[in-house]
Formats: structure tokens, C-alpha cells, sequence
């Protein structure tokens, strides 16, 4: 029986409103965007969500209280919360530098590293 799954599109300032038919697990077609960047995030969002995730962390000995990081690379858009609380626990003193990995592999996921987004 096919399915018709409807996304907007976050890959250009356009949020191409997109329709994905599939039968079960099967990608039948893709419609409504108007460059490839919207096929190509149909497609990952069905078959494998990821989201972004950057937050702040606590730091002593700095001029602020919280530092902020970022995950090198989008993880499984279902293990994000996972991730944020193994973050929120993490406490460094200073002095970090931009870019200084604080966390290898995140939650086991290869080259997903939390990395310092500034230097304090």
C-alpha cells in the first residue's frame, strides 16, 4: 500500500513544501522540490533522521559560566536527547581552546566529537 510522507524542506531559505511516496520501506518518488538539495533531505529524513545539536557546558575558571559546544557532525535524530545529557554533565576548566575535542565519538558514533566553539 502506498504511503505519501510530507516534510518542508530546511536545506535553502525556499522550505519547498515536499511529498514522499513509499511502499513500506521503499522510496517510490519524491515531488515538490525545486533544486536536488530537497530530494536529497527527503530521502535522509525517511530513511535515517539527523539533527544538529550545540549547547553550553559549564566551565570553571573563565570570565562566563558556560561554554559553548557543538557535535562535530548530525546524529540520529532519535539519540539527540541522549547525546544533550551526556553533554550537560560534562564540566572543563579553563583554559579550552576553540575547536579542542571534549568528548571523542559521542555516544559511540564515529567521528561525532563535541568540540568547544570558542576559546575561554
Amino acid at each position: 500500500m502506498k504511503k505519501v510522507t510530507e516534510y518542508i524542506c530546511i536545506q535553502c531559505p525556499m522550505g519547498c513544501p515536499l511529498q514522499l511516496t513509499h511502499e513500506a520501506k521503499e522510496i517510490i518518488e519524491i515531488e515538490g522540490y525545486t533544486c536536488n538539495r530537497g530530494a536529497k533531505y527527503a530521502r535522509q529524513e525517511f530513511t535515517d533522521p539527523r539533527r544538529s545539536l550545540s549547547t553550553t557546558i559549564s566551565i570553571e575558571g573563565a570570565l562566563w559560566g558556560r561554554l559553548p559546544v557543538k557535535v562535530t557532525q548530525p546524529l540520529p535524530k532519535n539519540r539527540v536527547i541522549e547525546a544533550a545529557k551526556v553533554i550537560h554533565s560534562l564540566k572543563v576548566k579553563s583554559p579550552v581552546k576553540r575547536g579542542q575535542v571534549l568528548i571523542k565519538n559521542i555516544l559511540g558514533d564515529e567521528g561525532s566529537d563535541v568540540v568547544a566553539c570558542r576559546s575561554m
